[in-house]
């Protein structure tokens, strides 16, 4: 086989009059997980004959392989424009950046040593978490729509806003050019297969303008179609003042109609362009592996449409596609002021940061990256920021106007889904954060409670040994209505037993007498909510006086901790049977779910969803891919396990200690090995096998979709081995870890280890 060559062709930026770089590159993979990773990069001239220099020495590097090392980058710079060394080496040098660290060096968090509550919301899609912050800082509902909310999933990133005297402040993290880029493609790549399997107009569309985990949406970055005639008839019903429109007042509205044409005739030539590509390439396709796509089987027709995708990686019509697309997105950064960009080597906005008095410019300012207010898609940020954090006086609309600002600090995060499938098992961007929160307020739907989202929530707060941060607000109790609940207080009643059922269940999977000390901890923070969505005036005493309730809640969590004097004592003996369970329930689920073995209650997983999985984890951009979350799974199976084990100490020292010093004691233990379980497993699972990441998500063609599902469970019987009753090696190794991460737990915490 011939050897690939790289080398660098000239382009004009979309819609811009620089030139750029367009080069495959040597060093990176591919949305094939092999070398030659598309790229396109400004050259930051408008100079033709300057450009084609650029170009001449940028070939320099992709032909010579004596620079293909970050050794030579130093030699590369005495001779070569730094543009160009900047281009080349910084697509192979390690720059993942954590977004929390960026926010923080801009606006610090502050904490209980500064006198602050820190309160972090978990709570299902569409529960109303995010209604409640905008109540808690005093948010008006349709003049300021900060933070946006909405029934479906909006909340897409963390967001973090802290009540403090002073000016607004702002700062926003962005997601890497590479990682918007491949979501761009991901989107292209699911429009075409809709358009190849002959899909309506209307489908092809959305798998274009929404990503399938809904977290990119390029309908916010570059505008959507004009809603049909038919489409206003058919859903035109009672709520005829939609939510969407209402109230728009004319500094809201920030595209012209003009702006909008033109956003529409870019879509359609996008739209055209993907129906073009996938008559092509669908042609190609079929004609070298003599097939008729409308004739194949099932599975036949899973392997055509994979080998299609791989297909269009290597297309170069497809990938200019969604150069142009990226190019266009890039454009949306040009309406800000550029001095409050923070951008990368690579000239990519990395970091937003603005300060105001002015509280209505603040909002109109931060709104651009957090909104999805339909009128202004096509400006909206929201799909390429990582997270965001405010601070400033902001303070409950409803809050005595003579009291100080209160010292909280808010963090809200995606919503936990709907399903059992989505919501069983908790992000571990969720579930990490538990440790330095002081509170953590779990917002459910009272018309719906406790389903699996909720139910998930109490159990990893027990598990984790944090049950007694936990808070409960109970959101449209407007909406508790039946012939059997006459009164307020059978409809507090109903929720209530509905949050007992959910108890039980706690005790069933954990044990130790959760329910009895979980309920303990509950007693006096559980709270009712009605109408949130809306201003609360004077007459709505109810829940202004729970929201009150739930204020005094905040206030004390940064109380002060009595110190125990009881210490409980462990047997590491016993702690091989809880890491057994653990590790078997978690390799049957994964098998099942990989297709490699039949578990009644758990569906094999699409081979599209366990492809994207392994990408995320070969390119280190997260643990999980939608409700793919094998990292969290194993967490969560191994501190239920443990919680289990830590409930019933060997003995006790004092003997007679009280009960609540001994779950207090206890908790001490769970906290401290909850949070070490997140390092161990992110690393087992995920850190420590790279490159075995790589080779599963790299296979292509027939046959890789087993292939593949081989290769991720060979990385999870090495990572996580199951202990037997004589173990081998690797699971000799193991368990040394875990016994390790369980003596440094106990020694923090103090407690004691014997055996």
């Amino acid at each position: 086989m011939a050897k690939k060559t790289f080398r660098a062709s000239l382009s004009r930026s979309q819609g811009r009059k620089g030139w750029c770089a367009i080069f495959r590159h040597p060093l990176r993979a591919g949305s094939d997980g092999k070398p030659g990773l598309r790229v396109r990069r400004g050259l930051g001239t408008d100079d033709e004959a300057q450009a084609n220099s650029l170009i001449y020495q940028l070939n320099t590097l992709l032909t010579d392989e004596s620079y293909w090392k970050l050794s030579a980058k130093e030699v590369a710079a005495r001779s070569l424009d730094s543009r160009v060394v900047t281009m080349f080496y910084e697509d192979i040098e390690s720059k993942a950046e954590d977004p929390w660290s960026i926010r923080e060096d801009a606006i610090p968090m502050p904490g209980r040593q500064d006198g602050y509550a820190r309160v972090q919301l978990v709570g299902a899609t569409g529960g109303g978490k995010t209604t409640l912050l905008r109540q808690l800082i005093g948010s008006h509902p349709t003049r300021d729509r900060f933070p946006s909310i909405s029934t479906a999933k909006t909340t897409i990133f963390d967001a973090e806003v802290i009540l403090m005297l002073g000016p607004y402040r702002g700062v926003v993290s962005f997601l890497p050019r590479d990682r918007t880029r491949s979501y761009i493609e991901e989107c292209v790549f699911s429009a075409v297969s809709a358009a190849a399997e002959g899909s309506s107009e209307a489908l092809v569309i959305r798998k274009f303008l929404e990503h399938s985990e809904q977290r990119f949406r390029l309908s916010y970055l570059l505008g959507t179609f004009p809603t049909r005639a038919d489409d206003e008839e058919e859903w035109d019903d009672e709520q005829s003042d939609d939510v969407v429109t209402k109230n728009i007042t004319e500094d809201q509205l920030e595209i012209a109609s003009e702006e909008r044409a033109l956003m529409v005739s870019r879509l359609t030539s996008y739209i055209q362009r993907i129906h073009a590509i996938a008559k092509r390439v669908t042609g190609e396709l079929c004609q070298t592996l003599s097939v008729d796509v409308s004739s194949l089987k099932s599975e036949e027709r899973d392997a055509f449409f994979e080998l299609l995708e791989d297909h269009l990686s290597e297309d170069e019509e497809t990938q200019l596609l969604v150069e142009d697309i990226l190019s266009d997105v890039e454009t949306k950064f040009d309406a800000l002021d550029q001095s409050t960009l923070d951008r990368d080597s690579a000239d990519w906005p990395r970091r937003w940061y603005f300060e105001t008095e002015d509280r209505a410019l603040f909002i109109k300012s931060i709104n651009r990256f957090s909104s999805n207010y339909a009128p202004n898609f096509g400006k909206l940020l929201a799909p390429v920021v990582q997270g965001l954090r405010v601070a400033g006086p902001f303070r409950p609309a409803w809050f005595s106007q003579e009291a100080k600002i209160p010292k909280f600090v808010f963090i809200d995060g995606e919503g936990l889904g709907h399903t059992p499938a989505s919501a069983s098992t908790l992000p571990t961007s969720v579930t990490r954060r538990y440790n330095s929160a002081d509170v953590i307020l779990l917002v459910d739907n009272a018309a719906q409670p406790m389903q699996a989202a909720s139910q998930a929530v109490l159990r990893s707060t027990a598990a984790g040994g944090h049950d007694a941060k936990l808070a409960i607000a109970f959101t449209h109790f407007d909406e508790v209505k039946g012939d059997n609940l006459p009164d307020g207080s059978a409809k507090r009643n109903h929720v209530l037993a509905s949050l007992d059922n959910g108890l039980s269940a706690i005790e069933a999977a954990i044990g130790g007498g959760s329910v009895r000390k979980v309920s303990r901890h509950l007693r006096d923070r559980v709270f009712f909510l009605s109408n949130i969505q809306e201003m609360l005036s004077e007459r709505v005493r109810g829940t202004r006086r729970e929201l009150s309730k739930l204020v005094d809640v905040f206030e004390a969590s940064i109380m002060p901790a009595a110190t125990l004097a009881v210490t409980p004592i462990y047997d590491v003996a016993n702690l091989v049977l809880s890491v057994r369970l653990a590790t078997e329930q978690f390799h049957d689920h994964w098998n099942a779910r990989l297709g490699l073995a039949y578990q009644p209650e758990v569906s094999k997983e699409h081979w599209t969803r366990i492809k994207a999985l392994s990408k995320r984890y070969a390119f280190q951009w997260e643990d999980q891919y939608d409700s793919l979350r094998p990292v969290a799974d194993l967490i969560k199976l191994l501190s239920e396990r443990l919680a289990a084990f830590l409930s019933q100490p060997r003995t006790w020292e004092p003997a007679n200690a009280t009960p609540e010093d001994k779950e207090g004691a206890i908790a001490r233990v769970k906290q401290e090995v909850y949070s070490r379980l997140h390092n161990l497993v992110k690393n087992r699972l995920f850190q420590d096998h790279l490159n075995d990441w790589g080779v599963a998500y790299a296979h292509r063609s027939y046959g890789s979709t087993h292939t593949r599902a081989r290769d991720i469970r060979n990385i999870y019987e090495v990572s996580a081995p199951v202990p037997g009753e004589t173990p081998a090696p690797e699971a000799n190794n193991f368990l040394d870890i875990v016994r390790n991460l369980f003596r440094e737990a106990c020694e923090v915490a103090g407690a004691r280890v014997v055996g």
